[in-house]
């Protein structure tokens, strides 16, 4: 996180009346940093130790937001703080408190943090750099998504092939309402694989299949159980090289403050990655959900989650703007699995 000089003033001048002794700040310090004050920001009185704290200590090692976050959430009252953190730190990151993105899939009954610092404390600042390796992963993966489109409800959606000619998806994109035929629905979705962005900014000529004529619909449990469906794709699809399943383990599954990766097309717009390097916030098996703040929109239901080893772990299917910031919340492939299994061989 850059801060330019007058921010870095302002923040040093913030911390300081936060912490008005030096006890306070070695304190906060040490119980939310885990670190020796005197240590890492020498002796002196106060102003000098804060001035070191953030310039030679929070700075060259990439911590700036990380002390910020500790600063502020211990003492959320003090006005310098609340001004430094409103006025710098929540125009720099991407959990909103007036999200312009609409609300999709069913409700959500978050179980994590209800205060927007906390909810924002779950997301790290950009890498320096991303590995290569890690996004030739993420192309190699975008083989398996595709865009779900059924032009007749004016209805877009994003999948994930499980197996050659398995889609998975969530039941709400077939189904949005209880006046849609699903099985109508299926029979005139159109799945279009490599929906990608060209260099001169316009989407890529896809390939299109359609689901299986007598067969489309396998297995599927409705919103308010699991909100997934298992769908057959016509079998030309498996004559495709270009276009290959996802990998998953059933057996791996996402972990409190693990990163996510999410590939989609919201508002059905070509492929997009929304990255998040400890984005899940929290894991409930006992109801086959996963909750997490990674971006996503109207479009990205049926989105594939992949862990940080590009694994399958969960279908996302919900965002809902509460006053604390916007959440999402996905079904755990795992859970997925165990109702899907008989059809996979």
């Amino acid at each position: 996180m850059f801060l330019s000089g007058v921010e870095v003033k302002k923040l040093v001048n913030a911390i300081v009346s936060a912490y008005p002794t030096n006890d306070d700040l070695a304190a906060m310090v040490q119980f939310e940093l885990e670190e020796n004050l005197n240590a890492i920001a020498g002796g002196g009185n106060l102003n000098h130790l804060v001035f070191n704290l953030v310039t030679r200590w929070a700075i060259p090692r990439g911590k700036t937001y990380r002390l910020i976050m500790a600063a502020y959430e211990t003492n959320p009252d003090n006005p310098e703080l609340k001004e430094f953190y409103q006025s710098v730190v929540s125009k720099r990151f991407i959990v909103d408190t007036t999200p312009t993105t609409r609300d999709f899939g069913p409700d959500i009954d978050w179980k994590g943090e209800t205060k927007e610092i906390q909810l924002q404390s779950w997301l790290k600042p950009e890498p320096d750099y991303l590995d290569v390796g890690f996004l030739k992963r993420a192309i190699e993966q975008s083989a398996s998504v595709c865009r779900i489109e059924i032009p007749s409800r004016n209805i877009m959606g994003t999948g994930v092939l499980i197996t050659p000619n398995k889609l998975l998806t969530n039941y709400h994109v077939l189904q949005p309402s209880e006046e849609d035929n699903i099985q109508s629905n299926a029979l005139n979705a159109i799945l279009k694989f490599g929906c990608f962005t060209s260099d001169n900014d316009i989407t890529t000529q896809s390939k299109s299949f359609q689901l299986d004529r007598v067969k489309p619909i396998l297995k599927f449990s409705k919103i308010e159980n699991l909100d997934y469906i298992l769908l057959q794709v016509e079998s030309k699809i498996t004559q495709e090289k270009d276009i290959k399943p996802a990998r998953w383990d059933i057996y791996n599954l996402p972990q409190e403050r693990m990163g996510l990766n999410v590939l989609q097309h919201p508002e059905g717009d070509s492929m997009k990655l929304s990255i998040s390097q400890n984005g899940v916030t929290g894991v409930y098996q006992e109801y086959g959900l996963v909750q997490y703040v990674n971006k996503t929109a109207s479009g990205s239901s049926g989105s594939p989650c992949f862990d940080e080893n590009w694994l399958l772990v969960a279908l996302h299917h919900a965002q809902k703007a509460k006053s604390f910031g916007t959440i999402r919340e996905g079904i755990l492939f795992n859970s997925i699995y165990q109702e899907i299994k008989d059809f996979l061989n």
